[in-house]
């Protein structure tokens, strides 16, 4: 008995889809966080210190001003009290990161501080999510989609 392989026909190729309707563009949505989407400058801090409305749940404290166009960015400050370096340093990436996948919620543009509070008990993502989400909502920076 001979075994043959199931080889694709000449000129054929797994990768050759035919194209989508939809162009691919439209259907995925812009998950990136680059350098533009951070407030970096001392002078950024100060505008929004200066000029935003303040707003405070039980794990944090924002800071949010209209921003210029439709661009959203976030600076984080996170104290000392809240624990060692490692620690710090994961609610920062967690709050990135919730930041980065929830950005497309907020209304218009805004340029955000978020300052968790000590004994911030925000550990995971979903927990990160939920404190962003509260401070939103309570801020009326939510898109509800009305």
């Amino acid at each position: 008995m001979l075994f043959t392989l199931n080889r694709p026909k000449p000129g054929y190729s797994f990768h050759n889809d035919p194209p989508a309707s939809v162009p691919a563009a439209q259907i995925v949505k812009k998950f990136a966080f680059s350098r533009v989407s951070r407030l970096r400058l001392k002078k950024d801090f100060e505008d929004v210190f200066d000029s935003g409305n303040k707003t405070a749940t039980r794990d944090l404290v924002m800071w949010n001003a209209p921003g210029t166009g439709t661009e959203k960015k976030i600076g984080l400050m996170v104290s000392k009290k809240l624990g060692g370096a490692v620690k710090r340093n994961r609610l920062k990436r967690l709050l990135r990161e919730a930041f980065r996948l929830t950005q497309d919620e907020l209304k218009g543009s805004a340029r955000l501080i978020i300052y968790p509070k000590a004994g911030c008990a925000v550990g995971t993502m979903a927990q990160a999510r939920a404190a962003l989400d509260s401070i939103w909502r309570k801020a009326r920076l939510k898109n509800d989609g009305r």
